[in-house]
């Protein structure tokens, strides 16, 4: 059963409605207020206090999350995930596990990270809820990804591979393949690795999902680097840099920002082109306090001035380089 929406509420009352919009401009101004204030609509009920309390427990914790406060953010998700819990809410317990799991993943602890998200997958896979069930299990390849359990992650892409196939949500398919050609890039499968970020873009295309596109579409750039293809490396850094303009996505651009100025850096053809890109996305890391893609950017600048014969700016970047290396706050601006 659902609750009525506002619009379905007062569609009955529009007569009455329309009465009080002629009589206010003949009433006195000191009584229009009290004839407006009447109504026949009904008020929802407040939800119960202990609903409210976990919704925004959750609320804050995503704030935390989208601020990449990691350390609070796995506190609020853990007392989100418990208050979830006490109602039986297990939908929405699996969501804040998954989340607190991403939190742990962040702050460099990969065994209750993994731990969370066998325990989403489990909820998950319990409530017939597919779609999130695939989330925990991409997340979980993405976790072996950064392991040096090579075999668990094989493993894995053995097992999911079969079923699949068998996905019906073009977006959560587009999620898989994208991982399947990460993977397969490591390998050194590149004809394959690229063979899995077109369909994943074609599935993304079709699914309305912009985000997953610029992804895929910044993960072919960086395929063809990595095969020297260095014209459409280029080529596919800018169509990338271009989708995350169009959507907002700092990190995105300040990826292919990077991106775009490593490949230029390496054709050796526009070192200045390659110059102001990488000191636009060294720029934005340490905005984005990104403490070790400002590094590597920093030092993909500094070879680009001594390229460039610039030694004087190199140095400075080198003894940038120093100061951040012994520095265990936050990225000074600059």
């Amino acid at each position: 059963m659902t609750k009525p929406t506002a619009k379905e509420t007062m569609r009955n009352n529009r007569p009455s409605c329309d009465l009080l919009a002629a009589t206010a401009q003949i009433v006195s101004p000191i009584l229009l207020p009290f004839l407006l204030g009447c109504s026949t609509a009904r008020t929802l009920p407040p939800a119960p206090v202990a609903v409210s309390r976990a919704e925004r427990t959750a609320e804050q914790a995503a704030k935390l999350s989208e601020s990449q406060n990691w350390p609070a953010a796995a506190q609020e998700w853990k007392l989100a995930a418990e208050r979830f819990g006490l109602l039986n809410d297990q939908a929405r317990e699996a969501v804040a596990l998954h989340n607190l799991a991403q939190a742990q993943r962040e702050l460099g602890h990969a065994v209750p990270a993994r731990r969370l998200l066998e325990e989403a997958a489990s909820l998950n896979k319990k409530l017939g809820r597919t779609n999130e069930w695939w989330r925990n299990q991409i997340a979980l390849l993405q976790l072996e990804a950064l392991s040096a359990d090579a075999t668990a992650l094989r493993a894995r892409f053995e097992k999911l591979a079969p079923l699949a196939e068998h996905l019906a949500d073009r977006s959560v398919r587009g999620l898989f393949l994208n991982e399947l050609g990460l993977w397969r890039q490591t390998q050194g499968d590149f004809t394959n690795a690229a063979a899995c970020f077109l369909e994943a873009g074609r599935l993304f295309a079709r699914s309305a999902d912009p985000a997953g596109h610029a992804t895929v579409t910044a993960n072919l750039a960086r395929c063809f680097d990595a095969r020297k293809n260095l014209e459409e490396a280029l080529r596919f850094w800018r169509l990338a840099l271009g989708e995350f303009e169009r959507i907002a996505d700092p990190h995105g651009i300040a990826y292919a920002l990077a991106g775009e100025g490593r490949s230029q850096l390496a054709a050796q053809r526009d070192l200045p082109a390659a110059e102001e890109l990488l000191r636009r996305a060294a720029r934005n890391y340490r905005i984005l306090q990104c403490a070790s893609e400002t590094r590597t950017t920093l030092e993909l600048l500094g070879n680009c001035l001594v390229a460039e014969g610039k030694k004087g700016e190199a140095l400075s970047v080198q003894a940038e380089l120093r100061d951040l290396a012994g520095r265990s706050g936050p990225l000074p601006a600059q």
